[in-house]
């Protein structure tokens, strides 16, 4: 088939011709003059007449790239392009684009659910991939044109078109390979809504990014990159969590009942808490997340900007107001940091529980409302909490509670049924008890053992 290669004055006459669809893969790419174009597309967006697609390269994946670009005498550009141009190429699209509509009201630019209308399409969306971009693509009604650069920062010049044989033509798939990988390639990263670059890409919507994006590791615990949260149910890539015990000065430990509705693990029971690292705030340790994390999952944010909290009532989270004792080691700590926590009933402490646990990576499968089983690999930091002399578990609100001694929770584990009262109609019961994988893998390891021994420790050194 004869190529037909378009100019960049030619590929935006074509880009002001669309008639029903532009979706744009690798934006920074193709930098394109949004100013020529957004006010069209503001009219026709907002009648729901035209349908925008912008998929943006990672702000990882763009660093790695513009090593090159970043040296004029390496690369043979014009000039260099130190982070601050690099960041505003970037926000091109967000700022030039995204804004603008959101500035007019422009109806269709939220998710399908999100806008006043719920059933109102989307027409306008603009994501992050968190995937690798290798061709920098442009799709304008049913053509696709791509253009080819060794650094990100090449300004493109020229765009060939690409020959999709007809789909009922199977005979000229077979003929063009050279076709047929495009058009696998387009399937993969535009067209695919639940496997494809959408899944492993984060979208800007009225709430910001939506997507919560956390690292990956491999075995060695060696950071990878970024991906989506929910992305990790299909990989076998490790992430980093918290897993966190909550005791009562009494030594008790508690536990919680996953709803019936939850995404995952529905109606087990769960460690105290468990979470995410929040890849913008804890980047240094996990110290700060796990304490936001037990504020989180524990207590609702009643009121706004109040710094304090009092004895049986946290205002805001803050994860300051828990204090950090730095790492439980059983030989070598005895009881002597309970003689501050014995002296201080209205304050939250925490400990760092076996380091090299942290080390190895471990199975955290999530069972799935289909009663599947999702395989997901993790690093857990494991704390402990020690909570105010006031804490009450009948007073927290966001799940059903039960506050267990550790040999209790071992019976309800081996077989014995759980009594606890429902946090939704506030009436007891009683019933089978049922551990999530992560709950399980805390009873029936080693750290068992060692929150034995803490409990124990807790117990003698508050007497």
């Amino acid at each position: 088939m004869e190529q037909i290669y378009l100019s960049r004055e030619e590929l935006f006459a074509k880009i002001k011709e669309a008639k029903s669809r532009i979706r744009i893969l690798g934006a920074v790419s193709f930098d394109l003059p949004y100013d020529e174009f957004r006010e069209d597309w503001y009219d026709r967006i907002n009648k729901g007449e035209l349908l925008v697609e912008i998929i943006c390269e990672s702000e990882s994946d763009l660093t790695y790239s513009s090593l090159i670009s970043a040296n004029k005498n390496v690369s043979g550009q014009d000039r260099s392009y130190d982070i601050g141009n690099f960041m505003r190429i970037k926000n091109e699209p967000k700022i030039k684009m995204r804004d603008y509509l959101v500035n007019k009201q422009c109806k269709h630019i939220e998710p399908k659910g999100e806008n006043k209308d719920k059933n109102e399409e989307q027409c306008f969306s603009l994501r992050t991939c968190y995937w690798r971009i290798p061709i920098p693509t442009i799709n304008i009604d049913d053509d696709y044109y791509y253009t080819l650069s060794l650094t990100k920062f090449c300004k493109q010049e020229i765009f060939v078109k690409i020959p999709i044989p007809p789909k009922s033509d199977k005979e000229e798939k077979l003929e063009n390979l050279w076709s047929k990988e495009f058009e696998q390639y387009f399937n993969a990263y535009l067209d695919n809504e639940k496997l494809g670059a959408k899944k492993y890409s984060s979208e800007i919507t009225k709430k910001d990014n939506r997507t919560e994006i956390i690292l990956m590791y491999n075995e060695d615990r060696h950071c990878l990159g970024q991906l989506p949260r929910t992305s990790f149910l299909d990989i076998t890539k490790a992430k980093v969590v918290i897993w966190g015990m909550i005791f009562t000065r009494d030594g008790r430990v508690l536990i919680h009942k996953r709803a019936e509705n939850a995404k995952d693990n529905r109606d087990m029971w769960d460690k105290s808490i468990g979470g995410h690292v929040d890849m913008e705030k804890d980047t240094v340790d996990t110290v700060k997340a796990a304490a936001r994390e037990m504020l989180e999952e524990l207590y609702k944010i009643e009121e706004e900007d109040q710094g304090a909290h009092t004895a049986n009532e946290i205002k805001e989270i803050n994860p300051d107001i828990p204090i950090f004792l730095g790492e439980w080691r059983e030989k070598i700590r005895q009881t002597l940091p309970f003689k501050e926590i014995k002296n201080n009933n209205e304050e939250i402490y925490f400990f760092r529980m076996n380091y090299d646990f942290s080390r190895h990576s471990v199975d955290s499968p999530r069972i799935m409302p289909d009663t599947t089983e999702a395989p997901v690999k993790c690093f857990a930091d494991m704390y402990v909490f020690i909570m105010n002399e006031l804490f009450n578990e009948n007073n927290l609100e966001n799940s059903s509670y039960k506050l267990l001694e550790l040999h209790e929770l071992y019976d309800c584990y081996r077989g014995e049924y759980i009594e606890y009262i429902d946090m939704k109609t506030k009436e007891k019961r009683t019933e089978p008890f049922k551990a999530t994988p992560d709950l399980r893998t805390i009873i029936t390891g080693k750290l068992w053992s060692e929150l034995t021994a803490f409990a124990d420790y807790l117990k003698e050194g508050l007497k």
